[in-house]
């Protein structure tokens, strides 16, 4: 992710940031939710690992992690100032020789009133 940490993509209805550490309370209440945790596969975790998972993902050479932000709802409180809500995040996992191989993205609506809108093709 290092290579993303300084990258923001704006689009009309969203704006992609790096996941950092300002994100991660949010993120981890998105995560306590049944729901979200069977369709992403993810095992609950505590707020100390879930900053340590962000860490991880920050220093993981080949994933890049945008959180996903709405541009039709105020910034979150305690995230900085980015001209939208968190809504989710959107992952890119870069197989080894990239260029040639390509890579896989996953996207995740968490917010259930962002959901509908058309983020996640935007996203794409």
């Amino acid at each position: 992710m290092k290579i993303n940490e300084n990258t923001t993509l704006t689009g009309e209805h969203v704006v992609l940031v790096p996941y950092r550490p300002e994100h991660v309370p949010t993120y981890h209440e998105w995560m306590k939710d049944p729901w979200l945790q069977e369709m992403t596969a993810s095992e609950p975790l505590s707020l100390e690992e879930e900053y340590d998972m962000q860490r991880t993902w920050h220093d993981d050479p080949d994933k890049l992690t945008f959180i996903v932000l709405d541009r039709s709802a105020a910034d979150t409180p305690g995230t900085g100032v980015h001209g939208g809500a968190m809504a989710g995040d959107c992952n890119l996992y870069l197989h080894e020789d990239w260029r040639t191989e390509g890579a896989e993205i996953e996207i995740m609506i968490a917010e259930a009133r962002s959901r509908g809108k058309g983020l996640a093709r935007e996203s794409l």
